[in-house]
C-alpha cells in the first residue's frame, strides 16, 4: 500500500491530543487503524480521521510511527504487514513495527453516536472565550468545566465568570465538558454535535471526529453574580501594547495560568506582572478620573487584550468589576 507520507503524518498529527502519556489503558500510546481510519483513545478523549490509502487493521506505537515518518525525505512510503508487524519502505531505507491486530481500546465505552446536528456558528468562538474563566481547584471539579447551554457558554472559579451567548440554539442537551478538553477542541474546526451516552461528539468539515466524555453534575446557578450596577469605566488606549510588554513575565507551560495584575488608583491604572525570572510595571493614564478610590484585581492577559479588541463596556463597584460587549459579559472580583 503506497501513501503520501506528508498526508499520512497530517492525520496522525489530527487525533495525537487523544493519545495518552502513560500506558494505564492498554494501547493508550498506540494509533489504532481500522475501518479507513486512525484513531486516538485515553480515557477523556477520542479522535478518530480517515486514512482510506491504508488498509490496516490493528494498533501500532505512535511515537515511533510519528518519528519515522518525520524522519523520511521521500513523497512516497510504502506499507505491507507481516505477520506482527507493519514493514515501511521509503527509497532505499526499510522498517519494521510491531503491528497488534487485535485491538484492545476499550472503544465501546464511548457507545453509539447519537444524530448529527449542525453547531451554532459561534459556539467554537464562545467556548474559547469562556475558558479562561474555569477554575483549576478539583475540589469543585464542576467548576472546572465550561456549561454549554442551549443558548450561552458559561464558566466561573468563584473570582471570574463569563458568559458568551450562541448565535442559535444549541441543537443537543447542556453539557458540562471540563477545560483541560476544550484547549484541545478549539483547535478544530467544527461544523457538526451528536450526543451519546456520557459523551459529547463533534465532527469537522474533513470528517474528523472528536469525541469527549462530558462531567455529571449540576452546575450552580451564577446568574445573580451577573447583576453589576456601578460607575461606568473607559479602558485607556494603548493598554494593548502594555500588555504585550507584560506578556514577557507572565508566560506559563499552561496559557490558562497566566496573568497580570491590573490596579486602579484615582486617574491612573497600573498593569503588574512577574515571574521567577523578574518582574514588569507599567502604568497608564485615564481619561476620567475614577470615582472608586482603589481597585485592583487578576486576569489573563491574553483574555484581556480578546476583550479590547471588542466593543468593550465596563462598570465598577466596590468589590466587582463588569466588562461587557457584543453578546457577552465578563465579571471579576476585585483583590
Amino acid at each position: 500500500m503506497k501513501i503520501e507520507k506528508e498526508r499520512l503524518i497530517k492525520a496522525l498529527e489530527i487525533v495525537k491530543p487523544g493519545l495518552s502519556n502513560k500506558d494505564m489503558i492498554e494501547q493508550a500510546t498506540s494509533f489504532a487503524f481500522m475501518g479507513g481510519r486512525v484513531v486516538t483513545y485515553n480515557d477523556e478523549i477520542s479522535i478518530s480521521h480517515p486514512v482510506e490509502d491504508l488498509d490496516i487493521t490493528g494498533a501500532v506505537k505512535a511515537e515511533e510511527l510519528y518519528q519515522l515518518l518525520g524522519k523520511i525525505k521521500q513523497k512516497d512510503v510504502t506499507f505491507e504487514v507481516d505477520e506482527h508487524e507493519v514493514r515501511i519502505t521509503a527509497g532505499k531505507a526499510r522498517a519494521g513495527i510491531t503491528l497488534q491486530q487485535e485491538i484492545r481500546l476499550p472503544l465501546d465505552e464511548i457507545g453509539e453516536i447519537g444524530k448529527w446536528k449542525r453547531v451554532p456558528k459561534n459556539l467554537k468562538e464562545a467556548m474559547k472565550f469562556a475558558m479562561f474563566s474555569c477554575s483549576k481547584d478539583m475540589s469543585r471539579p464542576v467548576l472546572t468545566c465550561l456549561h454549554v447551554t442551549s443558548t450561552y457558554v458559561e464558566s466561573c472559579d468563584n473570582l471570574r465568570l463569563t458568559r458568551y451567548n450562541l448565535d442559535a440554539d444549541l441543537p443537543v442537551k447542556e453539557f458540562l465538558i471540563p477545560v483541560s478538553i476544550v484547549k484541545d477542541l478549539i483547535n478544530y474546526d467544527f461544523v457538526a454535535i451528536a450526543e451519546g451516552m456520557g459523551w459529547i461528539h463533534f465532527k469537522s468539515k474533513d470528517a474528523t471526529v472528536f469525541s469527549c466524555r462530558v462531567f455529571e453534575d449540576a452546575y450552580p446557578n451564577v446568574s445573580s453574580l451577573l447583576k453589576v450596577a456601578g460607575d461606568s469605566f473607559i479602558l485607556p488606549a494603548g493598554l494593548g501594547e502594555v500588555l504585550k510588554r507584560a506578556e514577557v513575565f507572565s508566560k506559563r507551560d499552561n496559557v490558562l495560568e497566566e496573568t497580570v495584575v491590573v490596579g486602579i488608583q484615582k486617574n491612573l491604572l497600573k498593569i503588574r506582572s512577574e515571574d521567577e525570572s523578574g518582574w514588569f510595571e507599567e502604568e497608564l493614564e485615564l481619561s476620567s478620573e475614577s470615582k472608586v478610590a482603589e481597585v485592583e484585581f487578576a486576569i489573563n492577559p491574553g483574555f484581556l487584550n480578546d476583550m479590547l479588541s471588542r466593543q468593550t463596556t465596563c462598570a465598577l463597584t466596590k468589590d466587582r468589576m463588569k466588562f461587557t460587549g457584543e453578546g457577552w459579559e465578563h465579571v471579576v472580583a476585585l483583590l
